[in-house]
């Protein structure tokens, strides 16, 4: 940790040091009962904050003036994370006094345990100066591992206090409870000290549980996990994690391989969609290189990487020229992909019934959004549930006369396009089905106008690619015969703006996105049944800023 600011290194070891004296001044608390522990510990807890704010504000002046995301910011806001953790320690301590000390002195009924998990936990701590050092991941591993069995000990002294509750006042049986939950506590700060150790080698997206994952899908590549480098590349809505994987000396060659973390079921379905989509283009998904799973719970894949830019980001750098030949190159790719996997299984997309099941988030965020129906002289706006009932006791006449291989969560984040290759390529396919095409398409048109960039010509090209999209989809659906085309497409951008806006905090874009949702929903819910095939889409309303 040489590479770190002498100031944050100096003020750590002494955090240290500090924790070690609160663990001393505990142990002497289970000891003996006194009652003058807590006067004593009580005046050690401002030098602990003192040290922790040191080292806060040496952090935020090494790095303000850094790149966000890079390995040394993140090793710096892993040892901010590791100074908050060792202050909590100290605190947990200070709780085991405070809240064991009452007006009479007592025995804990498991002092002699507690002092022996105390006693694990200061050897854990003593790892950290060498943690300090060149084995930081080490350390932190070792960390981790240990507080395993402190808990299993915790288990032990709780079940012990329970079984002494007849020989135990009131009183001192809840101040036992709440010293062994004060221990607890400290084994848990315990195990965030050890992942701070690991993220200030590895990075950020490196924790104790995915720690075995990354060091065996590494291996596959045929390094070990000492010659790579992780940086993370971004955190889905779901919580998995995404980093780029390359080699620490040959910054050249580039990345070698993403790696991916996050639940075993969402990414099986992950490995299962690239295989399946595979099968129809081998080179349209990216190759899982390795998938392993933990305890039937979590899961990690090693994933070929994909060179291109997203389309997202060929919005966000308005790189319009490219942009053009993108789309002619998605839209070759769709179509090609649509024909060859068509079966002739009717779909019913039920958009209505994806919408009810969404709303609720959407409505926790924009509450005011949402009002209940309203009567004005005769006029009556009703409730956008109302809306959404109404418009889904229609969709079973708009089924989609045939299937295809969709994508599933079609967003401008999820496509890649390869300049040099002039190819198209799907990402994060965990939403992979055989589906109604338009599912896809009403994805994509809200993902275009949901970037949150709300004026200039970046904004006017985004409208010009959702008229782009819509035309594309219209041609490919009166070839296919699709006659309800345009209605499926209202309900599924109905559907993705209003659910979209749980995304966009914004409240102008959000209120015009949830606007164009009620707007879309009162057209086809006032739409009679003999003008359903003569309904075009408004979309110059829609599209329009």
């Amino acid at each position: 940790m040489s590479s770190h600011p002498l100031a944050i290194q100096e003020n750590l070891y002494f955090l240290v040091n500090e924790v070690e004296k609160h663990y001393h001044l505990t142990d002497l608390f289970f000891k003996t009962a006194s009652l003058n522990i807590l006067p004593r510990i009580q005046a050690r807890r401002g030098y602990v904050q003192t040290l922790r704010e040191k080292i806060e504000i040496e952090c935020a002046n090494s790095t303000k003036r850094r790149k966000s995301g890079t390995a040394y910011v993140v090793r710096i806001e892993a040892i901010r994370s590791l100074a908050d953790a060792l202050d909590n320690i100290s605190h947990c301590y200070f709780d085991c006094v405070h809240e064991g000390t009452l007006d009479q002195s007592y025995e804990h009924p498991s002092a002699s345990l507690c002092r022996k998990l105390i006693r694990r936990i200061d050897r854990s701590l003593n790892l950290i100066k060498l943690g300090l050092g060149e084995s930081q991941r080490r350390t932190g591993i070792k960390l981790g591992r240990r507080t395993q069995g402190m808990l299993a000990l915790y288990d032990d002294i709780q079940s012990l206090t329970l079984d002494s509750k007849e020989t135990l006042k009131d009183s001192e049986l809840q101040s036992s409870i709440l010293v062994n939950y004060a221990l607890k506590c400290a084994i848990k700060q315990l195990a965030i000290v050890g992942e701070s150790l690991i993220k200030a080698d590895l990075g950020q997206v490196v924790s104790l549980q995915n720690y075995d994952h990354l060091r065996d899908t590494a291996s596959s590549l045929n390094y070990s996990l000492n010659d790579l480098k992780v940086k993370r590349l971004a955190l889905t809505r779901s919580g998995s994690a995404i980093a780029a994987i390359s080699h620490k000396n040959e910054s050249g060659k580039g990345i070698l391989a993403v790696y991916k973390e996050g639940d075993h079921d969402k990414l099986a379905e992950e490995v299962e969609g690239v295989k399946t989509w595979r099968e129809v283009d081998p080179d349209i998904a990216p190759d899982v290189l390795a998938h392993s799973t933990k305890n039937g719970q979590s899961s990690a894949l090693l994933i070929e990487h994909l060179a291109g830019k997203t389309f997202e980001k060929l919005f966000l750098n308005e790189e319009k020229d490219t942009l053009d030949v993108a789309f002619s190159a998605l839209f070759k790719t769709l179509n090609r992909s649509w024909k060859s996997t068509m079966t002739a299984e009717h779909c019913d997309a039920k958009f209505m019934r994806q919408l009810d099941k969404r709303i609720a988030d959407s409505m926790a965020v924009h509450p005011d959004f949402f009002t209940p129906e309203r009567r004005i002289c005769g006029y009556v706006s009703p409730s956008f549930k109302k809306l959404i009932r109404v418009v889904e006791e229609k969709e079973p006449r708009w089924r989609a006369p045939f299937s295809v291989l969709i994508h599933g969560d079609f967003n401008l984040d999820n496509i890649i396009y390869d300049e040099i290759e002039r190819r198209i390529y799907f990402i994060d396919l965990h939403r992979a089905s055989y589906f109604d095409y338009v599912q896809d398409i009403s994805v994509l048109m809200v993902s275009i106008y949901r970037l949150q960039v709300l004026s200039g010509s970046t904004r006017k090209l985004m409208m010009q690619s959702a008229i782009q999209i819509y035309q594309f989809g219209r041609r490919f659906a009166k070839r296919q015969g699709d006659e309800t085309f345009e209605l499926r497409l209202a309900a599924g951008l109905a559907r993705s703006f209003a659910t979209s806006t749980r995304f966009i905090f914004d409240k102008k874009l959000a209120s015009r996105m949830h606007l164009r949702a009620r707007y879309l929903l009162e057209h086809l819910a006032d739409l009679p049944v003999e003008k359903e095939l003569n309904f075009k889409l408004p979309f110059k309303e829609l599209y329009a800023e």
